[in-house]
């Protein structure tokens, strides 16, 4: 017998939900990797490394390529991410 929470119309929801959430992810994921947007956990990573005034690599590497077309607003001064500064160990 199958397990009734399989059949139920819940669970076809959350797939519908499920696929439509993925079908984003890829559609923001193939915009990051044609230069029209910026993965968010690139995004993040750059976040903390700004604040913990680190310059690792990607970020130097895409930060200092000419960049034709930028599809973002002016930068704006933003809160601390976090409540107090982070050292690097």
């Amino acid at each position: 017998l199958p397990d009734p929470q399989l059949l139920s119309p819940q669970r076809g929801r959350r797939r519908v939900l499920l696929e439509a959430a993925l079908s984003q992810a890829r559609g923001r994921r193939r915009a990051a990797m044609t230069g029209a947007g910026l993965e968010r956990h690139l995004q993040a990573l750059a976040a903390v490394a700004n604040q913990m005034k680190l310059r690792p690599p990607f970020l130097t590497e895409v930060l200092g390529q000419p960049w034709a077309l930028a599809f973002s607003p002016a930068p704006r001064p933003h809160p601390p991410l976090l409540p107090h500064p982070l050292r690097p160990a």
